[in-house]
């Protein structure tokens, strides 16, 4: 009987070892840029359901980043509001957002959350230089070329991106 219990005991650790390193793979995959293969990790990751809430806005960003490099905006505007809700202080959730809303041709969407990753992050010169971007296209050349100017002018991030 001892044997038998012994038994269960260790196969039940040599299986959560597995799923451990199992799930510290798909957090390497999720990490990635090869898309179909993110979405797969990223959403294994979510249904997962044992990560912090930091984490789990990870794992929507980086699935939100997925969908957006397969053009399919509003899935990626949805995870990227799922990261957003579980991490409100998470510039580049917020910059890629914008991003996708500018893939829907959603310039007045992408303008607000340029300006929130930007308020988040002051020296964020990739948000700062994609908001000059939705402006050249609204026709706002303008303020297109205060962006542009600022964004090279901009010195280091203030916030570490989020892994």
């Amino acid at each position: 009987m001892r044997a038998i219990l012994l038994a269960a005991i260790l196969a039940s650790a040599l299986y959560g070892e597995v799923k451990a390193q199992s799930l510290a793979e798909q957090w390497a995959v999720c990490r990635g840029h090869d898309s179909e293969r993110l979405i797969r990790a990223c959403t294994a990751i979510l249904k997962a359901g044992r990560q912090t809430p930091g984490d789990l806005a990870r794992a929507f960003f980086n699935r939100g980043r997925a969908w957006s490099d397969e053009a399919q905006y509003e899935r990626a505007i949805q995870d990227f509001d799922r990261a957003i809700k579980l991490d409100p202080d998470y510039p580049d959730a917020f910059n890629h957002r914008a991003l996708a809303y500018s893939g829907l041709g959603d310039y007045e969407h992408a303008i607000k959350d340029f300006d929130e990753a930007i308020r988040l992050d002051p020296n964020y010169a990739i948000a700062i230089f994609n908001r000059g971007l939705a402006f050249q296209t609204m026709g706002r050349p303008d303020e297109a070329a205060k962006d542009f100017a600022r964004a090279k002018e901009t010195g280091p991030r203030l916030t570490s991106p989020k892994e």
